[in-house]
């Protein structure tokens, strides 16, 4: 992959995963508080779950704009599984393997995680494409002709 095409698809990266922070932060979980036993009020757990994915995309987006300073091979590719760790993380926290969201699935936490599971599912491609195509060499190769 040559330079130019390098940092594209880095920025575009780093736009997608601060897409993932910007819709848990602003769309977040539902606007509700649990109310306790013994009478106070906390968020629920949804909130939780999106102020954690709102630092994961945050995170994400900054590994994504490190990635477009990197040169060589094995540079790239640590910075691209470190990008898809990323993703990773941040579709499985709305999960109830980490943090999970509201028990009522008509609640509004649930169309925001499946907005954030889409937005991971194509950080998680840009970062497979980058580790397919991270070494700057092939990009000088000459291409086979049929």
């Amino acid at each position: 992959m040559t330079r130019n095409v390098w940092i594209a698809t880095c920025i575009v990266g780093a736009v997608a995963m601060a897409t993932i922070a910007a819709v848990a932060a602003f769309l977040g979980g539902c606007p509700g508080q649990l109310e306790l036993a013994n009478g106070n009020t906390a968020p629920m757990k949804c909130h939780w779950a999106f102020v954690a994915d709102t630092f994961i995309g945050a995170l994400g987006a900054v590994i994504a704009l490190v990635a477009a300073t990197c040169k060589d091979k094995s540079g790239r590719r640590a910075i691209a599984i470190g990008y898809i760790a990323c993703a990773a993380v941040a579709a499985i926290i709305p999960t109830q393997m980490a943090i999970g969201l509201c028990a009522m699935p008509d609640m509004h936490c649930h169309s925001t995680a499946h907005i954030v599971w889409a937005l991971c599912a194509v950080c998680a491609i840009i970062g497979i494409v980058q580790i397919v195509k991270s070494d700057p060499a092939l990009a000088d190769l000459p291409k086979r002709q049929l």
